[in-house]
């Protein structure tokens, strides 16, 4: 009986302790299911907070808006191009704001562009340069931060601060003209502010003094044009005259008018002197033949006097005059023109062929008009 009873005991206290480890393990295991439950619901919200976070960073860095304003650059944009430039270049008073427009299309034109930033870029003030994908630096752009947009997390939206093209106006205009002449560019006459130097004096003003004076030269020079100009000019009495173009030198050159009101007269008048002229050195002219062809006291018909070779011309019989020619005209100013005279003498002479000697003078010859009236005012030899 007394065994009995510590069996039953025993049998007793191992039911009890059972029932105690098994609600221990029941409350282990719903602990630590909480637990997990939480850490994966805690790491499924975490990661989906980065991934968020992440993309908002992302949409925020600066260079997209770079990428944005590149664009425009790939799309040939110039009306966005030039309405963003922080300023726009300066043009001359020859040209108007329309060609910056015409330059920034050629520039674009047929071209791909990317950006890089440059080694002055903060992370604060985002700074890039634009350039083809050759390598040429077209332009220059700042971001600044765009306070009107507020996005997540206190990232910053950003917005462009400013552009800067790298324009490069190609062409510079050389002119050289006479100072009584008129020189326009675009339609636009150039001022004395454009002079390179002084006005440098005609050399040929020792044939007409001291009856007169040849026009010196003006030099202009304008720099900053973005197109190729279109050179004019006018001649002392307002009408439109020759401007040259010289290619190699990249200059422009206006010279004197070749006509003239009563050129025809003046012609006959140079034939008749120059032939009588041609006559005087053959000694077959009168001595004062040439008298009347030059102003009183003329210093040029003094050296033509004393020519001594003239006394010994060879004697020889009649003469006529042949295939008279006005070689050349230029035209100084209402009171001075220069000529070039053609004329050939027809010599019979004592020995020899039957056929004539022929004789040719070729004068260069400036007339001044004094009172009215042509005169010879000297000859270039």
């Amino acid at each position: 009986m007394k065994s009995t009873g510590n069996g039953e005991k025993n049998n007793a206290n191992v039911k009890d302790g059972k029932s105690k480890i098994n609600f221990f393990l029941v409350f282990l295991i719903c602990w630590l299911v909480v637990v997990t439950g939480f850490i994966a619901w805690f790491l499924l919200r975490f990661n989906n907070f980065a991934a968020i976070y992440e993309s908002q960073y992302q949409d925020s860095l600066p260079y997209h808006t770079a990428e944005a304003i590149t664009q425009h650059f790939n799309n040939h944009d110039v009306e966005y191009v030039v309405a963003n430039m922080t300023s726009n270049p300066g043009v001359t008073e020859f040209e108007d704001q329309s060609v910056v427009s015409e330059y920034v299309e050629t520039l674009l034109n047929g071209k791909s562009f990317v950006y890089v930033e440059t080694d002055s870029s903060r992370e604060d003030e985002p700074e890039y340069y634009i350039k083809t994908d050759d390598g040429i630096l077209v332009a220059r752009f700042e971001l600044k931060e765009d306070k009107s947009e507020s996005l997540p997390y206190g990232f910053k939206a950003w917005e462009q601060e400013s552009l800067e093209l790298f324009t490069a106006a190609a062409y510079d205009v050389v002119v050289s003209a006479p100072e009584t002449y008129k020189v326009y560019i675009n339609g636009i006459e150039v001022s004395d502010t454009y002079l390179d130097g002084e006005v440098v004096p005609s050399e040929l003003t020792q044939y007409v003094d001291p009856y007169a004076v040849i026009p010196g030269t003006k030099n202009y020079v304008v720099k900053g044009l973005y197109k190729k100009p279109a050179v004019t000019a006018v001649d002392y009495l307002g009408n439109e005259c020759e401007c040259v173009y010289d290619l190699v030198n990249d200059t422009y050159t206006v010279g004197f008018v070749k006509d003239f009101e009563g050129r025809e007269e003046l012609e006959e008048f140079a034939i008749s002197f120059t032939s009588t002229f041609a006559n005087y050195i053959s000694q077959d002219a009168g001595n004062y033949a040439l008298d009347k062809y030059f102003p009183s006291g003329s210093q040029a018909l003094s050296y033509i006097k004393r020519n001594s070779s003239r006394e010994l011309y060879t004697r020889h019989g009649s003469v006529s005059i042949h295939n008279e020619e006005i070689k050349d005209v230029i035209v100084y100013s209402e009171d001075v023109v220069y000529m070039e005279i053609y004329v050939e003498q027809w010599m019979e002479m004592y020995w020899g062929s039957d056929e004539p000697e022929v004789i040719p003078t070729d004068a260069h010859v400036y007339f001044v008009k004094i009172n009215d009236k042509w005169l010879v005012g000297g000859i270039q030899y």
